[in-house]
């Protein structure tokens, strides 16, 4: 923290998140404490704001800036703002950059280091799992920093990958990092700040509300040299950060995958379009020679240590249940993974009224939980 973090945050508090007016006002004055000093006549002078948030600059305090340091430094957490010398270049550099970060941690020099961001499905496959454990933990052990959201599915098993090789990642969030977002991902946050950071434009308190996950992906892909999305549907969230990374410069992966599974719809296409295929963690070295890392082969041996999903766990459905024949069918058909319900249908061969009759006998009997996007898994 300097002696601009409270003027900046104030900035932030007063015309919001994702405003790119923040650069402008970056790149217009000497210092955030000059534009602050010069007042009203200054802000409507400066042709930047609207009256709107002209009024909006004029009611926000600077002492509630300060309540927000108070908070962060009672929490432990760090604040880095754009005329830090930590600020990281990558970030700053596009077109509408955080003028605060919030940090837990310490965060990994990205500026100096490759790093690649890596997304993807919540509702991961096992294919998925694992192929995120795998290349980020590679890519890890040559030094390369992962960057991820946090998320379940994909974003954990890449985080994951990373701590289990003892590299650094940068989790970020759509909240404040003391919200009480995904509490079963709590233990992995905590692993990331001792070894990277847990980070958000977010101040501390600040709940995880959906549109705030879609404005976090340009951070995720703004501190990247390129983003790998693993799994991904035609109508991914995924795809929102594959955008910012097209708007950004930056590159774009996919790895490929079962042309029968809707998870590699998604990537598949991206292939198709023009992303570069992933393989292995080589393709991505060799897309960025100016690194100079040295293609020697790393093994990673996966242990799955704290990462349940990791573990090839048998299905096991309960019996003597005295269910009827046909929701007995569909029951059996339903495994750890989630399973979409046109794939139920399909291997089932059932009407999708008697599909949707069943399902939800099932979830009422507590034996099968549903998740978003009409995906079903044992509970």
């Amino acid at each position: 923290m300097t002696n601009t973090t409270k003027y900046w945050i104030w900035l932030s508090l007063s015309i919001g998140t994702n405003n790119k007016k923040q650069k402008r006002v970056f790149e217009t004055y000497d210092s955030i404490i000059d534009f602050y000093s010069g007042g009203i006549y200054e802000w409507r002078l400066s042709g930047i704001f609207s009256e709107k948030e002209i009024n909006s600059l004029i009611s926000t305090k600077l002492s509630d800036a300060q309540e927000v340091i108070d908070k962060c430094k009672k929490l432990g957490f760090d604040i880095i703002c754009f005329d830090d010398s930590n600020y990281p270049s990558k970030l700053l550099n596009i077109p509408d950059p955080p003028c605060v970060l919030y940090v837990w941690g310490k965060l990994p020099d990205v500026d100096h280091r490759l790093s690649i961001a890596m997304v993807g499905t919540r509702s991961a496959t096992q294919y998925g799992v694992m192929t995120s454990h795998v290349l980020s933990a590679s890519l890890s052990k040559l030094g390369v920093v992962v960057v991820s959201g946090g998320a379940q599915g994909i974003d954990t098993a890449s985080h994951l990958g990373v701590l289990e090789a003892s590299g650094a990642t940068i989790c970020v969030l759509g909240c404040g990092i003391d919200y009480k977002y995904l509490m079963s991902n709590a233990s992995l946050r905590k692993n990331i700040s001792s070894t990277g950071a847990v980070i958000s434009e977010y101040p501390p308190g600040t709940k995880s509300y959906p549109s705030n996950f879609p404005v976090r992906n340009r951070i995720i892909s703004g501190l990247s040299d390129g983003v790998i999305v693993v799994e991904a549907d035609l109508k991914s969230g995924s795809l929102i950060t594959v955008n910012h990374a097209l708007e950004q410069g930056r590159e774009v992966f996919a790895v490929m995958g079962n042309i029968n599974s809707r998870y590699s719809s998604g990537t598949n296409k991206m292939i198709k379009d023009g992303a570069i295929p992933v393989t292995s963690y080589m393709d991505v070295i060799e897309a960025f020679p100016q690194y100079k890392i040295k293609s020697d082969d790393v093994n990673i041996e996966l242990s799955g240590q704290n990462n349940t999903e990791l573990n090839n766990a048998p299905v096991l459905h309960k019996d003597n249940l005295n269910l009827s024949q046909t929701v007995e069918r569909i029951y059996r058909c339903i495994g750890n993974e989630p399973i979409h319900i046109d794939e139920i249908v399909a291997k089932t061969d059932l009407p999708v009224s008697k599909v949707l009759q069943s399902l939800t006998e099932l979830e009422l009997l507590s034996l099968i939980s549903c998740q978003q996007g009409r995906l079903y898994k044992l509970a």
